[in-house]
């Protein structure tokens, strides 16, 4: 029997009839003719995946897929990618490993006050009979080289907007007393706070880390001035590294251009006998991060330049690692250009090569650079890129199984990543595959996988679903998210914990729902209810994101009229209330039209196709960080 047919100005209108605090959450009613629906019976592209429970036997054949080549696969990564880790910096990793078992060095605020204190006690220059020991009147603070050089270690981790410049007056200090000391006839030790090679390289790490634009320019300016001949200072190969890092940071338009030219003279230095320094496969890594932003296919090139230069000069760090290609792969992936994704695997594909010759270690596929190709095919937008992306998480998988290559076992990025694929492709079956790829991950979570499906697993299969012409696509996006509530209930892990890009992923398949009343209706109840849960949750609040595409359900589901207009007034002065009228909002409400009275009682004028957010009161706008909240 045909449910009868719902109005959706009531349904829209009904939220605001109380206050959100006393609306209740609930599933919405099942339409009757949901059960009814035929199922689809899938043939094309079926799942290339292992079944969960399947034991492979182990063979030293090498695996290939139906076109006679080894390949390899990428997933799409959710968010800013990590720094690329590098085998030669050890510097690095033994700075890293302080900080993490220093908790003072992780505080900002702690070393703000110390280098305050620092700063006060040197401005007029160290006592005749300072011999660095603590003064109790300073809690305890050393007035030597070594606190200096902590403090600016500090700084350049700390993620502070003036961190290099914090770093500089540590430094200039530093320089003032040496020179003060040097200059006095009392004989006192000017080494005591001289600043020597290790700390100006620290300083010019702070200043890369700053990602300011002129990092690269500052940076390069002290390495001149540690060249100088009258301050007897030898840069060395980390120091020239982190310039090349500072002009990669940047982002300016000559950042590659000059990252190349200090690889280059490194280069030179090492011919001429420098024994301090050399060019290394992490000084080049710099160089590709450089170029990535700009031209994938620079960023590849540096990998012919760098084999070439191994061979020609017999300097093995300089021979690219598994950590170059991940980053060139990851280049391809960004660029958007035609074709990345074939470029990105021919990468893999010369890895697998040189890996099964030679058995070296820095040659070696893992997770990281499988899941970089995959978020490569998920982004090219080639017809067949969920089915190349989901080929290569099956061989991931039987890479792992069958031993060949334990170190590209599949992780939880790796499966979103095929589901981000079909997410994107427009494919009639899209959704289905992305909901039988998180139930495969809920099905390989109690064995040795390991690969338990998280709050950005059911976003993306819901994204599935928001993006294609699936008739209840409402309805099927909002029985993932319950489903997911569920099993954070149950389970209590966080990684499941419901965040605005979930919540703001069912409000968008409820936006462009197509379909009947009744369609709309169901729509508009799923998008009432997700709003009131995302206003009661513990862990989030509504984002720009939320009321922008909140406003899109009312304009998109909704006839037009006055209650429609009223309802729109309404999620628009909540959103304002909350400070969250960012873009998304603004435009969202001026794609809707709303009515003369309607903007005279909003803004005091009778028209907002020329609003800008930079007329609307401060307080509207306050709390709207930038983020798009959709993956």
């Amino acid at each position: 029997m045909r449910s009868q047919k719902r109005n959706p100005i009531i349904l829209a209108g009904a939220l605001f009839a109380t206050p959100l605090s006393t609306t209740a959450f609930r599933p919405p009613i099942p339409l009757e003719r949901a059960a009814a629906a035929p199922s689809l019976t899938i043939t094309r592209g079926s799942s290339v995946l292992p079944s969960a429970d399947r034991q492979l036997s182990t063979t030293d054949d090498s695996i290939t897929r139906n076109d006679g080549v080894v390949h390899g696969m990428t997933q799409e990564m959710a968010g800013t990618r990590k720094k690329v880790k590098c085998d030669d910096g050890k510097d690095d990793n033994r700075n890293s490993s302080s900080r993490r078992n220093n908790a003072a060095m992780s505080d900002p605020v702690f070393v703000r006050k110390r280098t305050d204190t620092l700063l006060s006690m040197t401005a007029h220059g160290l006592s005749n009979h300072d011999d660095g020991t603590p003064d109790s009147k300073s809690g305890s603070i050393k007035t030597d080289k070594k606190t200096f050089d902590w403090l600016i270690d500090a700084w350049a981790y700390s993620g502070e907007p003036d961190s290099s410049d914090m770093a500089m007056a540590l430094l200039n200090r530093m320089e003032e007393l040496s020179s003060r000391r040097s200059s006095s006839a009392n004989g006192a030790d000017p080494n005591k706070v001289s600043p020597d090679s290790k700390t100006y390289t620290k300083v010019i790490n702070a200043i890369a880390l700053s990602g300011k634009a002129d990092a690269g320019e500052q940076a390069e300016a002290i390495l001149n001035k540690m060249m100088d001949d009258s301050n007897k200072l030898r840069p060395n190969t980390l120091t020239y590294t982190y310039v090349i890092d500072a002009y990669s940071r940047s982002k300016s338009a000559q950042s590659p251009a000059n990252a190349r030219r200090l690889v280059e003279k490194m280069e030179e230095l090492r011919a001429q006998g420098d024994p301090h320094v050399k060019p290394t496969a992490r000084a080049w890594n710099s160089v590709i991060q450089a170029c990535s932003g700009r031209s994938a296919a620079a960023a590849d090139a540096c990998l012919d330049i760098m084999e070439n230069l191994a061979d020609a000069t017999g300097n093995e760090e300089v021979r690219p690692n598994s950590y170059n290609c991940n980053s060139v792969i990851s280049a391809w992936a960004k660029s958007g250009e035609p074709g990345a994704a074939s470029r990105a695997e021919k990468i893999l594909e010369k890895m697998e090569r040189m890996y099964a010759k030679s058995g070296d270690e820095r040659f070696k596929p893992r997770t990281e650079t499988y899941n970089a190709i995959i978020d490569a095919w998920a982004k090219s937008g080639e017809i067949d890129a969920p089915n190349r992306a989901e080929l290569l998480l099956g061989y991931m998988m039987e890479l792992y199984e069958t031993g060949h290559n334990t170190s590209a076992k599949p992780n939880v990025r790796s499966f979103n990543s095929v589901m981000n694929a079909w997410a994107k492709s427009g494919d009639l079956y899209a959704p289905e595959r992305a909901s039988d790829i998180l139930k495969r991950m809920e099905q390989l979570e109690r064995n040795e996988w390991q690969v338990s499906p998280d709050a950005t697993s059911f976003a993306t299969a819901i994204n599935a679903y928001a993006r294609s012409l699936n008739y209840g696509k409402a309805d099927s996006a909002y029985q993932l998210f319950l489903r997911m509530n569920k099993l954070y209930d149950l389970s209590g892990n966080e990684s499941l914990r419901p965040n605005n890009i979930v919540f703001n992923s069912v409000l968008n398949a409820c936006a462009f729902t197509i379909g009947d009343m009744d369609e709309q209706c169901r729509a508009i109840e799923i998008a009432n209810a997700v709003f009131t849960a995302v206003r009661a949750s513990q862990h989030c609040n509504p984002d720009e994101v939320t009321y922008g595409t909140y406003l899109k359900v009312i304009a998109n589901q909704m006839p037009p009229g006055k209650q429609r207009d009223k309802v729109l007034r309404a999620i628009f002065e909540k959103a304002a209330q909350d400070g969250m009228v960012g873009s998304l909002v603004l435009r969202q409400l001026k794609d809707a039209r709303l009515n003369r009275v309607g903007c005279e009682k909003l803004f005091g004028k009778q028209c907002m196709d020329d609003m800008r957010l930079e007329d609307l009161p401060s307080s509207w706008t306050r709390n709207v960080t930038g983020g798009s909240g959709q993956r």
